[in-house]
């Protein structure tokens, strides 16, 4: 990542995320209430969408001012308060023993620490970071999803956890983006570079040079240069070519497959490139083959090993015979995973791997 992409999005975005908006209208007032509203906003606002988390937080305030209020009040009318948070019954439920908590081990006041914060229920490192970047002015780094997402995009870490990747970003980034990259890259992964990007809406500076963007478009100009197209499961031609089957791993797995092998495949897109030019194959009954639930038919390519954990999202298809030199080019901007070549070629691989 370069750090300028982050000045471009400073500039650029004049944007701030629910949180950082109560902060920014709570900063005239002193500080154990602003450490307040921002922390139990940021517990409200996990799996919310902002607009519910500003209207619950509206509304809360105006019943609950302080900790003492939270203890005191029903947990069935902070239910209702709260709801329609994500998990407002959980959520309430933490929130109470919150209150308790800091009540009885830190005198009523919210810790300025993140390893205090994390104690409490209901607080991970995302929202101890943001209690401590934005009722406390101190220094820290918030990584959430999108933080992770686009970090890892823009190549600045390779990690595989929020949780490595602020660690990764305590190393690598300068204190002066600390306690704003979180809300650069909440309001920019919400609006452009979203779990499916929205390149098209993305700021151009940031386009030209950004290595996941430079990954999608060559993907693109392979489609075009081998006359692929997109085709949906229910209209697949009995015709003869080449196909690449565009599959999303939700999770990671550690999966066994061919003779003995065990391997652990990261979350994320991989790309097989497969054909159906023999006598007695066709894309139909090749790519059907692969689509059939894994209880209807024998593990028979390695492919179907990761099929038996992912979902096919995407299929593109070409009448070409061009399995071997897609695959080559794919290798040069994509990741490959060995052992997943045909028994026609010496390629080393005709699968390959794009983060999430």
């Amino acid at each position: 990542m370069k750090t300028t992409y982050l000045d471009i999005l400073e500039e650029k975005l004049n944007k701030k995320s629910v949180v950082n908006e109560i902060s920014n209208n709570n900063k005239n007032k002193n500080k154990e209430i602003l450490a307040f509203k921002v922390l139990i906003s940021t517990v409200l606002s996990a799996r919310t969408k902002d607009e519910t988390t500003e209207e619950v937080s509206k509304r809360l305030y105006k019943k609950v001012k302080n900790i003492d209020d939270l203890i005191n009040i029903d947990i069935e009318e902070l239910q209702e308060l709260i709801y329609p948070v994500g998990f407002y019954k959980t959520k309430a439920k933490h929130l109470k023993n919150l209150a308790l908590m800091v009540k009885d081990d830190y005198n009523g006041k919210i810790p300025a620490d993140i390893e205090e914060l994390v104690k409490l229920p209901g607080v991970g490192r995302k929202t101890a970071n943001l209690v401590i970047t934005l009722a406390f002015d101190d220094y820290g780094i918030c990584v959430d999803t999108h933080v992770h997402r686009i970090s890892n995009r823009w190549n600045f870490v390779n990690t595989l956890s929020p949780e490595k990747t602020e660690m990764e970003l305590r190393k690598k980034l300068p204190k002066k983006y600390w306690k704003t990259i979180n809300n650069s890259l909440v309001v920019y992964g919400r609006e452009v570079c979203a779990p499916i990007p929205k390149c098209s809406k993305c700021i151009q500076e940031i386009k030209e040079t950004c290595p996941y963007y430079d990954k999608l478009t060559y993907f693109n100009n392979i489609l075009n240069k081998y006359n692929f197209r997109k085709i949906s499961k229910n209209n697949i031609p009995n015709e003869k070519g080449t196909y690449i089957l565009k599959i999303k791993l939700n999770s990671s797995k550690i999966i066994e497959y061919g003779k003995n092998k065990k391997e652990k495949f990261q979350r994320g897109y991989y790309f097989y490139v497969g054909s159906a030019m023999g006598s007695s194959s066709n894309l139909k009954n090749r790519i059907g083959r692969h689509l059939k639930n894994e209880n209807e038919k024998k593990l028979h390519w390695h492919i179907d090993y990761i099929l038996k954990y992912g979902n096919i999202k995407e299929i593109f298809i070409t009448n070409d015979a061009v399995e071997c030199e897609v695959s080559k080019d794919l290798r040069e901007k994509f990741e490959f995973i060995s052992g997943f070549g045909c028994s026609d070629c010496n390629c080393e691989s005709h699968l390959y791997y794009l983060k999430p």
